[in-house]
């Protein structure tokens, strides 16, 4: 029965990852995901299977503390993104994310978030939403 549920629980979060891949695309971290303060890393966001096509691609950090709160968005960086584009490759430097938050922020993820029209409506919404990569910052 537990490996049922385990199964179960595997199937709907890879199903949740996969439909948000679906809307807004799939960002990754080029190489070793586990880094310092003042490290520089490559983020790759693929809009390829994206249903919203993104006009712009902010790259974020947010950490969860111990005790399950957020911490605030750090914004890494902003960029415009083409009409016709499909990979945006971009070379950040991890701020010192401890030092400012504190050492009990254990998981930290790096977004995507994609500020996109939705032109089912006139005048068209804009809307924003985002997919995340684990990193571990030591």
């Amino acid at each position: 029965m537990r490996f049922f549920a385990l199964t179960t629980a595997l199937a709907a979060a890879t199903a949740a990852f996969a439909q948000e891949a679906l809307r807004f695309g799939v960002v990754t971290v080029d190489g070793d995901s586990t880094v310092t303060a003042g490290d520089t890393v490559t983020l790759v966001y693929n809009s390829t299977l994206a249903r919203y096509k993104p006009e712009t691609v902010d790259f974020l950090m947010q950490g969860t503390r111990t005790n399950g709160d957020p911490t605030p968005w750090v914004v890494l960086a902003r960029n415009d993104y083409g009409a016709d584009q499909k990979i945006l490759r971009k070379d950040v430097r991890i701020p010192d994310a401890v030092g400012a938050f504190g050492a009990d922020v254990p998981n930290w993820g790096v977004w995507a978030y994609i500020t996109y029209p939705y032109d089912d409506y006139d005048p068209p919404l804009v809307l924003t939403g985002g997919v995340s990569a684990p990193v571990q910052i030591v």
